[in-house]
């Protein structure tokens, strides 16, 4: 199996194009903050006034800002190295904190409480993972200080900046650590009510000197702050969603609903290989969350794996309720058939723009395993050796650890069906099988999984399976004795 390198050196021409990302979302950045400008000065010759008294002040801004771009750049360097790759993920970045930037000028301008400073740090937290909702929401502070920096002499002074710094740094953590980010998008609007309450706090603290009637305003504008703040998120996440292919959990549930078109298409025309697809799913989720993945994605993904069997349901066993067309075709045009079915779904999911990991798991999760079935049927008809490798799934072989359980997965709901005496020893030595086959094919050879792994993989089904077809008791016949 291939051991992946995550230090592995990147190109001159990846750092190069990545820096180049980076300049112009910090051109973005910047160009936001002129465009608070304009506005807090009124025109483009009072903003042009205004920079010229403040020179030194604006320079510094606008040099710190650049000198944080100086610093993502290596944090992404050192920590995160796949934004070298998918340089999209960095434009996110950048979206989401120009964007949280504009809400809180916005707001900021009715009451310096009633900012939505934890919507950018929801947003990475969602979009992306907890770690770098951390880091970014240390950016996002620093630049709205920089922002505010820039435009103190406008109603704000010391104090104003500061009450801005601690409250965004503080209830930005405050989101990310108080937040799951999982459940519907309604389970995180109400948690706005608690994200409010640092807000809440701080606003109480410093405004206790004012008279009761005058701290009121204060308090609910600090209370509708997280409210605010949860509400943009859940109306801006589904532009991120679309925009940058982002898969967040709450899209994932969406995915999955058996309601969701493709899937309610595959349990009309395919029911066989519905019901399959949903103990697969089951399968795949529980040996995700066994060894770390995301859980939610490893099921979304085993949901579509075999979306391509909706071209020709019928040739596929679990779908014949009869006769077997394949009967009265030759085992060449059986094999194409039925290997078709993996670049077919990838092509149904692509057409209809769902997720590009749903593709991959569709197009590798039979690798490039042959069609034993077929072979020795075609083996029977000819003297001559066959090429195995005419028999065999196109592939790729899968490319990461979530296409790897799903083809054991796959595979291993199929054979226990067959088994006779599901004993849990039973069910264990069949896993076992399906696993040392594909591992004696070279099927995990381009992907990162372990053989510690797959051993926690076998345990997992195993024990899942023994649960599914487990032993039943049996009912005593009961003879009726008629009507009264």
């Amino acid at each position: 199996m291939r051991v992946i390198d995550k230090n592995k050196k990147l190109t001159g021409k990846e750092l190069f194009k990545t820096g180049i990302n980076l300049f112009f979302n910090t051109c973005f950045i910047i160009a936001v903050m002129i465009i608070f400008l304009l506005v807090k000065c009124g025109g483009i010759k009072e903003t042009a006034a205004f920079i010229g008294a403040t020179a030194k002040r604006t320079i510094f801004v606008f040099f710190s800002v650049f000198v944080l771009t100086v610093v993502n750049f290596f944090y992404f360097l050192s920590q995160n190295r796949e934004v070298f790759k998918k340089r999209k993920f960095i434009t996110m970045i950048y979206g989401v904190m120009g964007l949280s930037m504009a809400f809180c000028y916005l707001f900021g301008e009715i009451n310096v409480y009633l900012r939505p400073i934890s919507l950018c740090a929801l947003l990475i937290l969602i979009l992306k993972d907890k770690r770098t909702a951390v880091y970014i929401n240390c950016v996002f502070t620093l630049l709205m200080l920089l922002t505010d920096v820039l435009c103190s002499s406008f109603g704000g002074d010391g104090n104003y900046v500061l009450i801005s710094l601690i409250l965004s740094f503080s209830v930005g953590m405050f989101s990310v650590f108080m937040i799951d980010g999982e459940g519907s998008r309604g389970k995180v609007l109400a948690m706005g009510f608690i994200v409010s309450i640092p807000v809440v706090i701080a606003s109480v603290v410093i405004e206790f000197t004012t008279q009761i009637d005058k701290l009121l305003f204060p308090v609910l504008y600090a209370l509708g702050s997280g409210v605010l703040a949860t509400a943009l998120m859940t109306i801006t996440l589904p532009i991120f969603e679309v925009s940058f292919g982002a898969l967040t959990n709450f899209r994932l549930t969406e995915l999955t609903d058996h309601k969701s078109r493709l899937i309610k298409e595959l349990s009309l025309s395919a029911p066989g290989t519905f019901s399959h697809t949903i103990i697969v799913a089951m399968l795949a989720e529980a040996c995700g969350n066994a060894i770390g993945e995301n859980p939610l994605l490893v099921r979304a993904c085993a949901y579509y794996h075999d979306m391509g069997k909706l071209k020709n349901p019928e040739m596929f066993t679990e779908n014949q309720t009869g006769k077997n067309p394949h009967d009265a075709l030759s085992p060449e045009l059986s094999t194409d058939i039925i290997r078709s079915h993996a670049r077919d779904g990838a092509d149904l999911i692509r057409k209809r723009r769902l997720p590009e990991a749903f593709a991959d798991a569709a197009e590798q999760h039979h690798g490039t395993l042959p069609i034993r079935y077929f072979y020795m049927k075609a083996s029977k008809f000819t003297d001559g050796k066959l090429s195995l490798e005419n028999f065999s799934y196109y592939g790729p072989k899968p490319q990461n650890k979530i296409n790897a359980i799903i083809m054991i997965c796959d595979a291993c709901e199929a054979k226990v069906r067959t088994v006779s005496n599901r004993t849990h020893e039973n069910v264990d030595k069949a896993v076992k099988e399906i696993i040392e086959e594909r591992m004696d094919m070279d099927q995990f050879n381009e992907c990162d999984i372990t053989f510690q792994e797959l051993d926690v993989i076998r345990n997992t089904i195993t024990n899942t399976l023994s649960g599914v077809y487990h032993d039943r008791v049996k009912y005593p016949k009961l003879k009726s004795g008629g009507r009264r």
